[in-house]
């Protein structure tokens, strides 16, 4: 149990909340339970990212904090591109800008481009971060972005090293798309709908 709640903590530094200054900040993310998991809606200004998260094993932390099965956390988060410094190609900057991150805080880092887990889209970029501490320990983490216009919305999936989590990861690619509509009660009402319907 003590592993564990370690490699969730380290997990949930994978992405620290940013202390930007921000138009409008983002509301929590909004979870709605269907008979397979969890449908979640996460919305930053007028629009906002969706995403699945499968399997009845699967537990909420928090609202930005989810325990997907034994021994792999991920965390949600929103970065706003102030924080980039990078408008033409927030994806990369943004992968960029974790591994820096980590680079000041672990011993050692690798990070490597998934594009065979996301398929032929365009507007999600997986990079896959190994982080080491000074005993050798690893951490996997998967980063998952997704462009949105002021921004990237990141879903970080972190495990032990040897845990293959790909086609994990690959699910939450395909389900994570960016809505162009806000995300009001008649929207959350909708999704609420939808997922009674999937029950």
């Amino acid at each position: 149990m003590k592993r564990l709640s370690q490699l969730l903590l380290l997990g949930a530094l994978i992405l620290l909340p940013v202390k930007g200054v921000q138009a409008e900040p983002p509301k929590d993310p909004i979870y709605v339970k269907t008979s397979n998991g969890w449908n979640a809606a996460y919305a930053h200004g007028n629009e906002y990212a969706e995403f699945r998260v499968i399997g009845n094993g699967a537990k909420l932390q928090d609202p930005y904090h989810i325990l997907l099965q034994k021994n792999v956390g991920m965390m949600v988060s929103f970065v706003d591109k102030k924080e980039l410094q990078n408008d033409r190609d927030v994806l990369s900057a943004h992968a960029q800008w974790e591994t820096n991150y980590w680079h000041q805080h672990a011993s050692r880092v690798e990070s490597n481009n998934r594009a065979d887990l996301t398929g032929t889209r365009k507007d999600v970029k997986v990079t896959e971060i190994r982080v080491y501490n000074d005993k050798g320990a690893q951490l996997s983490s998967y980063l998952i972005g997704l462009a949105a216009k002021d921004g990237v919305f990141a879903l970080s999936v972190s495990s032990p090293a040897k845990k293959g989590i790909d086609p994990l990861v690959k699910e939450l690619v395909s389900s994570f798309k960016l809505v162009p509509r806000n995300l009001d009660a008649e929207e959350t009402k909708r999704l609420s709908s939808q997922a009674k319907a999937q029950h």
